[in-house]
């Protein structure tokens, strides 16, 4: 399916008209309604029909590219990955965890192509949601005669809203969906979770399997997030789901979010603000990290020797991302193994996780763990209270799942609430955890008290 680059937030049929790109299909639509007298109607009507489907999911697509990797960035920022080095005073709140509903407005209101090194989250998420959610409703009153391929596109439109429904549902406690009244945080993803069960049933109308796969990874991960609610299970049967779900996605699977060098709106954000800005810098638990007395070559960090924007913060560097137009997985073949291993290991079935967890160290080139006690894997594997860089911060190291990981297993913010702040900005760690309801939303919402 040819994708569609460079849209504006809210409508592809303002990109063809601003920009000039789009589908051939697209611009061969608004070439058409060039020739007419009320251009803009036209065009309006003519990119809410059938044949605009795959130009309005490529749409979707394009906005959810834009938000994911400025998700990774501030919610990173937020979880301990990585530490603010920037002279802007809105981003201290969201490193030093005091995020309320009033504050850090731009984490809220930034648009993902904002020129700030730290986009939003809510806003560009929900505008990829919606959109997907949008064209998801118009294709499921469209026929297969109206749009060819119409089951694969409902597919991805499900897909992709499922994903920005399950990235707001691990960051933010509530959120409100298309005015809405308050949803909570489980419910939320329970919404996520429909969302992928409508994407693998029209992906299996299909011979796609990439969709079928990403919807699948996405499924099993909202589910771990639902059986698994403070570092302990409160849903076996959902857990198994999970590992169900996980255990069909075929090895060496991955979909990734795609960027480029240019626009701004096309780039990989953390090796913009991390490697080109140097307004971030990488946390102090993410460098030098070894695996059984090995650097492992899974968190690459090096101490650049100079200090960041503020002039004051040291400046460590990731090489996981080599540019801005590096890919970013999205979902792959080893979340749903660290899936399985959980999965696994909850049900008592350690050998399982521990050869997971092994198959990853030999790929990596370390050492073999020697597993233990099923507390002792678990420990390994996904953390306790102990402040450790655990088998999934390794393995999905900047790949969007490290705050959401902090929530479902209990795992503390380091450094601790009360810690002092650094000196350029002071005050202390605060003990924010998810993200508060915005006011943006709370005040302009009317189901909303």
């Amino acid at each position: 399916m040819t994708r569609v680059r460079d849209f504006g937030v809210r409508a592809a049929k303002r990109l063809c008209l601003l920009l000039g790109i789009g589908t051939m299909a697209g611009c061969n639509i608004l070439d058409q309604a060039l020739e007419v007298e009320a251009p803009s109607r036209i065009i309006a009507d003519q990119l809410e029909g059938p044949g605009a489907a795959p130009l309005l999911v490529n749409s979707a697509i394009a906005d959810f590219e834009c938000a994911f990797s400025g998700y990774i960035l501030a919610s990173g920022m937020h979880g301990d990955v990585f530490k603010d080095g920037d002279l802007a005073g809105s981003y201290w709140e969201v490193d030093r965890r005091e995020v309320s509903a009033g504050g850090s407005g731009f984490l809220a209101t930034q648009n993902c192509d904002d020129l700030n090194t730290i986009p939003g989250i809510y806003t560009p998420v929900q505008t990829a949601r919606f959109e997907a959610d949008q064209i998801a409703r118009r294709l499921e009153g469209w026929t297969d005669a109206q749009v060819p391929n119409r089951q694969l596109l409902l597919a991805t439109a499900k897909a992709y809203g499922g994903y920005a429904m399950l990235l707001l549902g691990e960051s933010y406690c509530s959120i409100a969906i298309d005015l809405g009244p308050e949803v909570p945080r489980l419910q939320v993803l329970a919404e996520a979770e429909n969302r992928f069960t409508a994407a693998i049933a029209a992906a299996q109308q299909t011979t796609n399997t990439a969709i079928l796969n990403m919807a699948r990874v996405g499924r099993a991960r909202t589910r771990l997030s639902l059986a698994i609610q403070n570092g302990t299970v409160a849903n076996a049967t959902t857990l198994a789901a999970a590992r169900a779900d996980a255990a069909l996605v075929p090895a060496g699977f991955v979909q990734n979010a795609t960027y480029g060098a240019t626009p701004l709106r096309r780039n990989n954000h953390i090796f913009n603000a991390n490697n080109v800005a140097q307004t971030i810098t990488v946390e102090e638990d993410f460098r030098g990290v070894t695996d059984l007395g090995v650097a492992d070559p899974r968190v690459r960090a090096t101490d650049a020797g100079r200090v960041t924007f503020d002039r004051v913060t040291p400046l460590w560097t990731q090489s996981k991302y080599t540019s801005q137009a590096n890919p970013i997985p999205i979902a792959r073949y080893a979340e749903a193994q660290l899936i399985v291993a959980e999965a696994a290991l909850e049900t008592g079935d350690v050998t399982t996780a521990t050869s997971i967890i092994n198959a990853f160290h030999t790929a990596a080139g370390l050492p073999a763990f020697a597993g233990g006690t099923a507390a002792q894997v678990r420990e390994h594997l996904r953390g306790s209270s102990q402040n450790i860089v655990t088998e999934r911060e390794r393995e999905l190291f900047m790949e969007s799942q490290h705050l959401g990981d902090k929530l479902r297993y209990n795992l503390p913010f380091t450094p601790a609430a009360g810690t002092p702040y650094p000196p350029k900005a002071g005050g202390q760690y605060g003990s924010t955890t998810c993200f508060p309801l915005p006011n943006v939303e709370r005040f302009n919402n009317p189901n909303i008290d």
